[in-house]
């Protein structure tokens, strides 16, 4: 067996601005630059291995979007697509990407679009992105690894706060959530790359917190990421650093809403812990190099009856009514939508909304059925006593914590994002308590008509991602 050979390239993805349609050609709100988005290209290689990981401050795309980009990294830096992952880490400043659907944000206004505009931007991402590929692999060198963690309890805070009627509120505060008791996760995953003299090839860390800082407003920036980022590349003289977005469907940042200035404050903090980490790193073994992966089928809840949607379309409808003589409100349904959104975007939410159910009712007048479950992969990467564990989308935060803990590896990484958003994943009482388990999958512009997961989901992810480390573990 060869020696582990690593690098890791930093390169920049900051879009350019239509004077009309702003940022990508198709994000109009979206003006000026408060932080450059950066994106990473980790390359690892052992024997015949060989594997690329992109880490990018965007919000992502969905499978099949980040699928196709997948392949076309990998056609034109000459690999399998199975030797690329791309990782988006949420972040909700970065605009939507000129093929996306999502921008991260539901308040953002996708509607003014220059097509030639927007594709001279995917091609100038897409070159960027292969060219910094080609330098990760012309710069592979023999590498050390030190691993260890940090702790950081006070920039993210759990968003559900659970009801007496059986639903949920959704935090928007700091201090309100903090006595909620509701968990998050504080770990700082820390991995240092070395070259053969001891000098830092770079560092991966990870994180479980949405980049949310900043919402519906109008800079472009790495929020929160960024000046973390940056602390601790100043503390390794300028070796690049790369973020790996942990489980954090349900955990937000310190501030929503808030300023770049409060996004530094954040990353100013969890910066100083994880930098902090990198003098208690330790040694570890750099090999082997293994990844594997394994396809669960997450099963659908059941189609929901005519009633349910008829209930749905009056409860929106109501609430667009009534908020023509209250600006205040917030409560549609289950629904709290955040007061600091204006009243006539609040009500252009629930209008999109609204297309879910009416949806539903065709659906069902027409007999139409769908499948009864959905195929959700699931990832493991092995370097020597370091370990990640790799999905799609969303999962609660508790997933990650309970892989962590029976994962056989000390140092277990978390990463969620990887290759594509896909829809929350929560745990079984999540699921009972209804909305925000089920709001990405009724965006019918990104994958049609879905059913969101059933109950036993979480389970599932667990297990098979225990599996497939317990596996990469026995094949030292």
């Amino acid at each position: 067996m060869s020696s582990l050979r690593v690098a890791l390239v930093g390169f920049d993805i900051t879009p350019r601005f239509h004077p009309r349609c702003g940022a990508w050609g198709c994000n109009p709100s979206i003006t000026e630059v408060d932080s450059p988005l950066l994106a990473r290209c980790l390359a690892v290689q052992q024997d015949d291995r060989l594997f690329l990981w992109y880490s990018c401050d965007l919000v992502g795309e969905s499978p099949s979007q980040t699928d196709t980009r997948c392949e076309q990294l990998a056609a034109g830096l000459g690999l399998r697509r199975e030797q690329v992952l791309w990782a988006g880490n949420q972040n909700h400043s970065s605009g939507s990407l000129p093929t996306a659907h999502f921008s991260g944000s539901i308040f953002d206004d996708l509607s003014e679009r220059d097509p030639d505009f927007m594709q001279a931007e995917v091609d100038r991402l897409m070159q960027t992105s292969v060219d910094a590929g080609k330098e990760a692999m012309a710069r592979l060198q023999p590498a050390k690894v030190c691993a260890g963690r940090g702790y950081c309890d006070s920039v993210s805070f759990n968003t559900r706060m659970p009801m007496p009627d059986g639903g949920f509120k959704f935090i928007r505060r700091h201090d309100e959530a903090v006595r909620t008791g509701q968990p998050i996760d504080p770990t700082i995953g820390v991995v240092r790359f070395d070259d053969a003299a001891g000098r830092p090839i770079g560092v991966i860390f990870n994180f479980a917190a949405h980049p949310a800082t900043m919402i519906s407003q109008k800079w472009i920036s790495s929020d929160w990421v960024g000046p973390a980022r940056q602390s601790i590349e100043d503390a390794l003289d300028g070796a690049p650093s790369m973020f790996c977005q942990g489980f954090l469907s349900n955990i937000n940042c310190c501030h929503l809403f808030g300023t770049p200035d409060q996004a530094r404050q954040t990353g100013n903090r969890l910066g100083k812990a994880a930098v902090a980490a990198l003098a208690t790193l330790i040694p570890v073994r750099a090999d082997p190099f293994k990844v594997a992966w394994k396809t669960v089928n997450l099963q659908c809840r059941p189609m929901p009856p005519r009633e349910h949607f008829e209930r749905e379309l009056a409860q929106m409808e109501e609430y667009i009514t009534a908020l023509e003589n209250d600006p205040t409100l917030t409560w549609c349904g289950p629904m709290n939508l955040p007061e600091q959104v204006r009243p006539e975007l609040r009500a252009a939410v629930i209008k999109a909304k609204m297309a879910y159910p009416q949806e539903g009712l065709r659906m069902l007048e027409a007999g139409e059925t769908l499948p009864s479950s959905m195929p959700f992969p699931v990832g493991a990467v092995r370097i020597g006593d370091v370990a990640a564990c790799l999905t799609l989308g969303e999962p609660f935060v508790e997933i990650g914590l309970a892989i962590r803990a029976r994962s056989p590896f000390v140092h277990t990484l978390i990463c969620g994002e990887i290759n594509g958003l896909f829809g929350n994943i929560g745990t079984d009482p999540e699921v009972d308590r209804g909305y925000g388990m089920d709001s990405y999958y009724e965006i019918l512009d990104l994958d049609g008509f879905r059913l969101p997961p059933e109950k036993g989901s979480a389970g599932r992810i667990i297990s098979a991602a225990v599996e497939l480390l317990w596996q990469l573990k026995e094949k030292a």
